[in-house]
């Protein structure tokens, strides 16, 4: 499984290669492919850890700022409060709350550089000019990874806590949180808005790539919120509506935002290269005219076959035909009939007493053999010797 599963992944990244650099090289070996996927997660490994061990030297600062959420919640006063509110029950609860705490800290001040490592992965190929863009997107994808963190802290976090003690309430259940779940709620609650809020930049790299474009996503941005809610729901950690509601909210604005991006940057593609993007209108024009013959009727029937068409022809002309009225104004003109054809051999005969199969001259659309002429010339020689007799 995990085999096919990297084969589409090296796959999608020979094909960005291609895009980028424009040049028709070889495909890279699948080894080469694996090589380059280790040397990006040893790269992201030994930047977590470096970066973890000097966060958990401020452990309890962290620990303090991770409590904070319940302050801003009102389910406490204060953080003296706050610590005393929690409860532990795992003798290494404490020292991997204080490991988690310290691993998110570090994913979110290391985010720029684990960002450049995958991005180097999964675009390469790039050339010096789009290597100098390569920074301000690090910049605006660090931006936007700072704000979902910091509005999942400050806004979201809050409002979920509340939330659930008030329905804890409501049943007459008392809370009692314990420590290590409070951690691992409230980390992956503030790391989950952090990486949703990375919307913008899978998009317009997307777009960059040609894989999207301001026509495809003005048209399906229906589509687009659906996906969106159903990620809202998938990812979040709890499953009450607010929740996903405060986290679909900004990524519909962020959606929106990223159509405006790709409008900007298609009118500006279109003002540096007219030709490129003349010669695409005019394929998908052709394309829509192939394709609109028979689908764009309203009467079609994609499973009618040629011959329920001629069908449906004759029925159409027999109704259109009108019968003529029962009394003419006019009689109808006389037919001449005929003349008789005249045949010397079968003067005198009664045609009717005679069979098809008696004599030869029975047949006369049939040719007659030889035999049977030289009969016919014996009789009519008989018959005219007779006669002078």
């Amino acid at each position: 499984m995990w085999s096919g599963i990297l084969q589409k992944v090296f796959k999608v990244r020979e094909k960005v290669a291609l895009n980028l650099s424009g040049s028709g090289d070889e495909e890279k070996p699948f080894m080469e492919h694996l090589e380059d996927l280790r040397t990006m997660i040893v790269r992201i490994v030994v930047t977590l850890v470096a970066s973890t061990i000097g966060t958990f030297v401020f452990y309890k600062e962290l620990f303090q700022a991770i409590l904070y959420p319940l302050v801003l919640s009102g389910l406490v006063k204060d953080l003296e409060e706050a610590k005393g509110y929690l409860i532990n029950t795992d003798v290494a609860g404490p020292f991997m709350m204080a490991v988690n705490v310290s691993l998110i800290a570090a994913v979110i001040i290391s985010f720029p550089l684990l960002l450049i490592f995958l991005l180097q992965f999964i675009l390469p190929g790039l050339k010096p000019n789009e290597k100098k863009l390569l920074f301000p997107a690090i910049g605006i994808g660090t931006g936007l990874f700072l704000t979902g963190t910091l509005f999942g802290y400050w806004v979201v976090l809050p409002k979920a806590l509340l939330f659930f003690d008030q329905f804890a309430e409501s049943l007459g259940a008392k809370q009692m949180w314990e420590l290590s779940q409070y951690i691992t709620f409230a980390t992956r609650f503030i790391l989950v808005f952090g990486i949703s809020f990375e919307l913008p930049v899978i998009v317009m790299a997307l777009v960059k790539l040609d894989f999207l474009n301001f026509r495809i996503m003005i048209s399906t941005w229906r589509h687009a919120l659906v996906a969106i809610a159903l990620f809202a729901a998938i990812i979040t950690p709890t499953p009450d509506v607010l929740t996903m509601m405060l986290m679909s909210g900004p990524l519909y604005v962020l959606y929106a935002i990223c159509i405006w991006l790709a409008y900007m940057m298609e009118k500006k593609d279109r003002a540096a290269y007219p030709e490129y993007y003349a010669q695409i209108e005019k394929d998908e024009k052709e394309l829509e005219k192939e394709g609109s013959d028979d689908w764009d009727n309203e009467n079609y029937n994609p499973w009618s076959s040629a011959d329920d068409d001629d069908d449906d022809d004759k029925d159409s002309s027999r109704k259109d035909y009108k019968k003529p009225s029962a009394s003419p104004s006019a009689p109808p003109p006389e037919v001449e009939k005929p003349a008789p054809v005249e045949d010397d051999y079968y003067q005198g005969e009664d045609q009717s007493s005679q069979m098809p199969d008696d004599e030869p001259d029975a047949r006369p659309n049939e040719e007659k053999t030889l035999e049977e002429l030289a009969r016919e010339d014996e009789k009519r020689s008989g018959g005219s010797e007779s006669k002078d007799g």
